[in-house]
């Protein structure tokens, strides 16, 4: 299922970027490793696709309390999000995968629009609870969603997301990727270019939705060392992308 260990299973970005520079190294040296280069990008892929990974606001939790990278612990810490936007970026700019440009484009948008002060530096923690219960900011029911979608937005995000799946969170569904965008077109009888414009506009509703209910809880210390990772990140994302 990718990454190390088992759950509870956490992102170890120092890991990966050891993999990432080692396939770099050899890469250099014209006998690139490629399995090393293939377990940093089956790893970033999944995380990416789990629900370790907001899928509407963008960032990471803390880690994932399966094996799959499904649900999280809802906290959101910028001491991981800082490593984990550089290498993202870094990932990016040594394989050109779009899906990872998208991971650094929306975690550094998170960054700016709920951890960044307006007084200068960055916030250290969103809280994993809202109203006394982890997760229920973060996690739907198929009613809320259809309610905030069209009948095709909602048959592409469904089937996507696992909504016509059980319940995957203590009664409720937390967003986490189940199938591949030409396999979830190809089952709503729609292009992937439409399948891919009708999940862009169905994740804007939600985040909107989703945007109007209690929040959690943000420590809002400014801690030096922390701040540093998230630079970091944030120069790394600024330099692969040029943004």
């Amino acid at each position: 299922f990718a990454g190390f260990g088992k759950a509870p299973k956490f992102p170890h970005p120092t890991n990966l970027e050891r993999l990432l520079r080692h396939w770099s190294a050899t890469h250099a040296h014209g006998d690139a490793d490629r399995q090393a280069l293939h377990m940093l990008t089956m790893t970033l892929h999944a995380m990416a696709s789990g629900g370790i990974y907001d899928q509407l606001g963008g960032g990471f939790y803390r880690y994932s309390v399966d094996d799959y990278w499904m649900i999280p612990h809802f906290e959101k810490m910028l001491y991981d999000n800082g490593p984990l936007l550089a290498l993202y970026a870094e990932a990016f700019g040594a394989s050109a995968d779009k899906v990872f440009r998208r991971i650094v484009e929306e975690t550094a948008q998170w960054v700016m629009r709920e951890m960044q002060s307006p007084e200068g530096g960055y916030y250290s923690t969103l809280d994993a609870d809202s109203e006394g219960e982890e997760g229920k900011f973060y996690v739907w029911t198929p009613p809320q969603v259809q309610a905030a979608l069209t009948d095709d937005e909602y048959a592409v995000v469904s089937r996507l997301y696992g909504l016509d799946r059980d319940a995957n969170f203590e009664g409720h569904w937390h967003l986490h990727v189940y199938a591949g965008l030409q396999d979830v077109a190809d089952a709503c009888r729609v292009s992937p270019e439409r399948a891919s414009d009708l999940l862009h506009s169905a994740r804007q509703k939600l985040f909107a939705a989703r945007d109007q209910r209690i929040h959690p809880g943000r420590d809002e210390k400014i801690l030096t060392s922390w701040n540093g990772l998230m630079i970091k990140g944030m120069a790394s994302a600024a330099q692969c992308t040029g943004n």
